[in-house]
Protein backbone atom coordinates (compact mmCIF):
# COMPACT_ATOMS: atom_id res chain seq x y z
CA UNK A 1 0.00 0.00 0.00
CA UNK A 2 2.95 2.39 0.82
CA UNK A 3 4.00 2.17 -2.78
CA UNK A 4 0.71 2.95 -3.89
CA UNK A 5 0.90 6.04 -1.74
CA UNK A 6 4.41 7.15 -2.74
CA UNK A 7 3.33 6.42 -6.65
CA UNK A 8 0.68 8.28 -6.11
CA UNK A 9 2.48 11.00 -4.69
CA UNK A 10 4.25 11.28 -7.67
CA UNK A 11 1.53 12.02 -9.98
CA UNK A 12 -0.04 14.61 -7.81
CA UNK A 13 3.47 16.38 -7.94
CA UNK A 14 3.57 16.41 -11.08
CA UNK A 15 -0.04 17.28 -12.09
CA UNK A 16 0.53 20.19 -9.82
CA UNK A 17 4.17 21.67 -11.76
CA UNK A 18 2.01 20.94 -14.71
CA UNK A 19 -1.09 22.96 -13.79
CA UNK A 20 1.35 25.43 -12.42
CA UNK A 21 3.12 26.35 -15.52
CA UNK A 22 6.71 25.01 -13.10
CA UNK A 23 6.93 21.54 -14.67
CA UNK A 24 10.79 21.12 -16.33
CA UNK A 25 12.23 18.03 -18.30
CA UNK A 26 14.44 17.51 -15.36
CA UNK A 27 11.77 17.78 -12.60
CA UNK A 28 9.69 15.40 -14.84
CA UNK A 29 12.54 12.38 -15.44
CA UNK A 30 13.52 12.47 -11.32
CA UNK A 31 9.63 11.96 -10.20
CA UNK A 32 8.94 9.45 -13.23
CA UNK A 33 11.96 7.69 -11.86
CA UNK A 34 10.28 7.78 -7.82
CA UNK A 35 6.97 6.64 -9.74
CA UNK A 36 8.34 3.48 -11.71
CA UNK A 37 10.46 2.62 -8.42
CA UNK A 38 7.23 2.63 -6.33
CA UNK A 39 5.03 0.60 -9.09
CA UNK A 40 7.94 -1.30 -9.20
CA UNK A 41 8.22 -1.85 -5.47
CA UNK A 42 11.26 -0.83 -5.28
CA UNK A 43 13.70 1.27 -3.28
CA UNK A 44 16.15 3.72 -4.68
CA UNK A 45 19.41 1.32 -3.59
CA UNK A 46 17.47 -1.95 -5.16
CA UNK A 47 17.60 0.29 -8.38
CA UNK A 48 20.03 -1.14 -11.26
CA UNK A 49 20.36 1.76 -13.33
CA UNK A 50 17.20 3.75 -15.25
CA UNK A 51 16.63 1.02 -17.61
CA UNK A 52 13.31 -0.11 -17.48
CA UNK A 53 14.12 -3.28 -18.47
CA UNK A 54 16.53 -3.66 -15.50
CA UNK A 55 13.90 -2.45 -13.27
CA UNK A 56 11.17 -4.76 -14.07
CA UNK A 57 14.08 -7.54 -13.69
CA UNK A 58 14.46 -6.26 -10.21
CA UNK A 59 11.17 -6.06 -9.73
CA UNK A 60 10.19 -9.38 -10.75
CA UNK A 61 13.34 -10.81 -8.94
CA UNK A 62 12.63 -9.14 -5.67
CA UNK A 63 8.82 -10.21 -5.91
CA UNK A 64 9.94 -14.22 -6.77
CA UNK A 65 12.64 -13.60 -4.07
CA UNK A 66 15.11 -14.85 -7.19
CA UNK A 67 18.11 -13.80 -9.26
CA UNK A 68 17.72 -11.15 -11.77
CA UNK A 69 19.66 -13.35 -14.53
CA UNK A 70 17.14 -16.40 -13.44
CA UNK A 71 14.18 -14.25 -14.30
CA UNK A 72 15.59 -12.59 -17.50
CA UNK A 73 15.83 -16.03 -18.79
CA UNK A 74 12.80 -17.45 -17.73
CA UNK A 75 10.46 -14.51 -16.96
CA UNK A 76 8.25 -16.26 -19.96
CA UNK A 77 4.45 -16.16 -19.47
CA UNK A 78 2.74 -19.68 -20.57
CA UNK A 79 -0.68 -17.36 -20.67
CA UNK A 80 0.59 -14.30 -23.31
CA UNK A 81 1.94 -15.97 -26.04
CA UNK A 82 5.37 -16.30 -24.51
CA UNK A 83 5.38 -12.63 -23.49
CA UNK A 84 8.47 -12.38 -20.96
CA UNK A 85 7.17 -11.18 -18.00
CA UNK A 86 9.61 -8.17 -17.83
CA UNK A 87 7.82 -7.00 -21.03
CA UNK A 88 4.17 -7.10 -19.49
CA UNK A 89 5.30 -5.53 -16.39
CA UNK A 90 6.78 -2.67 -18.69
CA UNK A 91 3.63 -2.49 -20.74
CA UNK A 92 1.29 -2.56 -17.45
CA UNK A 93 4.05 0.23 -16.50
CA UNK A 94 3.13 2.39 -19.21
CA UNK A 95 -0.92 1.91 -19.35
CA UNK A 96 -0.67 2.88 -15.59
CA UNK A 97 1.14 5.80 -15.93
CA UNK A 98 -1.27 7.53 -18.95
CA UNK A 99 -4.47 6.34 -17.05
CA UNK A 100 -2.52 8.35 -14.19
CA UNK A 101 -1.41 11.03 -15.87
CA UNK A 102 -4.22 11.51 -18.29
CA UNK A 103 -2.14 11.45 -21.09
CA UNK A 104 -1.98 9.28 -24.25
CA UNK A 105 1.35 8.37 -25.47
CA UNK A 106 2.21 6.87 -28.99
CA UNK A 107 2.00 3.12 -28.08
CA UNK A 108 5.36 2.17 -30.27
CA UNK A 109 7.77 5.30 -29.23
CA UNK A 110 6.18 4.18 -25.32
CA UNK A 111 7.00 1.04 -25.47
CA UNK A 112 10.64 1.52 -27.36
CA UNK A 113 11.94 3.79 -24.49
CA UNK A 114 14.35 2.09 -22.64
CA UNK A 115 15.26 4.18 -19.88
CA UNK A 116 12.70 6.13 -17.32
CA UNK A 117 14.29 8.94 -18.73
CA UNK A 118 12.95 8.54 -22.53
CA UNK A 119 9.84 7.69 -21.06
CA UNK A 120 9.82 10.91 -19.40
CA UNK A 121 10.65 12.57 -22.20
CA UNK A 122 7.75 11.05 -24.38
CA UNK A 123 5.43 12.19 -21.37
CA UNK A 124 7.07 15.74 -21.19
CA UNK A 125 6.49 16.41 -25.32
CA UNK A 126 3.09 14.82 -24.29
CA UNK A 127 2.45 17.79 -21.95
CA UNK A 128 4.23 19.98 -24.21
CA UNK A 129 1.14 19.49 -26.93
CA UNK A 130 -1.26 20.41 -24.35
CA UNK A 131 -1.91 16.50 -24.80
CA UNK A 132 -3.17 16.19 -20.84
CA UNK A 133 -6.11 16.36 -19.13
CA UNK A 134 -4.97 17.40 -15.90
Amino acid sequence: MDSKKAAARQISSVRASAVAGTLDADELRERLLLYVLAKFGLAADEAPSRNLEALAEASLAKALAANRTHVAEEGRSPTCDGVRSVDMKQALLIMALQRELGVALDGMRAGLAETTDELADLVFATLGDGEVQL
